[in-house]
């Protein structure tokens, strides 16, 4: 099967909070009311509890408490609750996924480190596009748990990489896509927006798309993520294309600041996001 085929199937079991779908639809309305809003985020709990902890998280760095999903749709604005409720709606979905068959564990770490460098990264050379920039690292690899729940066996295959086959390149060979495909076609089919999705779709193929900042971003936040969750396989050298960070200005210095900022907050979005992975560090 080809990366939309798998895509296709695994939303029939994948099935979005009605939360989710309900805030999408208000937020995209031209007459959006930010009471009701607030409204449909406090009936569901978990999400509601989700919100404020990352609103309240030095991921945003906001100098007063916030104490209510009212007050964080006054002070984070629409866009970023929006990109929360993505966040946790598919962080949820991934909770029934069976008998992955992979390390869960490194698949949570990995997905929230790329998150926190991209957000850090994205800081420093795009300003406004770093809150898309979070969504796309923490979903940059969904696809991998899309496999997983239809086909343990080449997911496994899949995980199968070494110091001199990259993740990636063990995807194409085993499946003849990556998962960055697979997770942009699931992406699409859940009406995720572009800006989110897009990155996560060219990853792999930064030198056709020196032009987009976000592109660029993201291949370098998820392998500097990649190096940092396993060292003892890759080093910053040998996943990081130096004309790349050229291209976006980044210099050493940057690249540690990111690391800082992703290792202090890691632990904390790791337990907010997935509790159960979170217990684990």
């Amino acid at each position: 099967m080809n990366a939309l085929q798998y895509a296709e199937n695994v939303t029939e079991v994948f099935v979005f909070p009605d939360a989710y779908l309900r805030v999408k639809q208000l937020l995209e309305s031209e007459r959006a009311d930010m009471d009701e809003v607030a409204e449909v985020i406090q009936l569901d709990p978990s999400l509601a509890s989700k919100i404020l902890k990352l609103a309240n998280s030095a991921i945003y760095n906001l100098p007063k408490k916030i104490d209510t999903i009212s007050k964080a749709l006054v002070v984070l604005g629409g866009e970023t609750i929006y990109n929360l409720v993505i966040s946790s709606a598919v962080i949820s979905v991934t909770e029934q996924v069976q008998n992955p068959g992979i390390d869960m564990d490194r698949f949570w770490e990995q997905s929230v480190h790329t998150a926190l460098i991209a957000r850090a990264l994205g800081n420093k050379v795009a300003p406004r596009q770093s809150e898309q920039l979070y969504v796309s690292g923490l979903l940059h690899n969904i696809g991998e748990l899309a496999l997983c729940q239809q086909d343990p066996e080449l997911a496994k295959a899949c995980a199968g990489y070494s110091r001199e086959e990259k993740p990636w390149q063990c995807q194409r060979r085993v499946l003849g896509f990556t998962y960055a495909e697979l997770s942009a076609a699931l992406l699409r089919l859940w009406q995720l927006p572009p800006s989110i999705i897009e990155p996560i779709a060219l990853q792999h193929q930064p030198d056709k798309h020196l032009r987009q900042p976000a592109v660029l971003l993201l291949n370098i936040s998820s392998r500097l993520a990649l190096s940092n969750v396993q060292p003892d396989l890759y080093k910053q050298a040998n996943l990081l294309d130096p004309f790349i960070l050229e291209v976006l200005g980044i210099i050493q210095p940057d690249l540690r600041a990111a690391l800082d900022f992703c290792n202090s907050e890691a632990l904390y979005l790791l337990s907010v996001l997935n509790p159960k992975a979170g217990m684990l560090y």
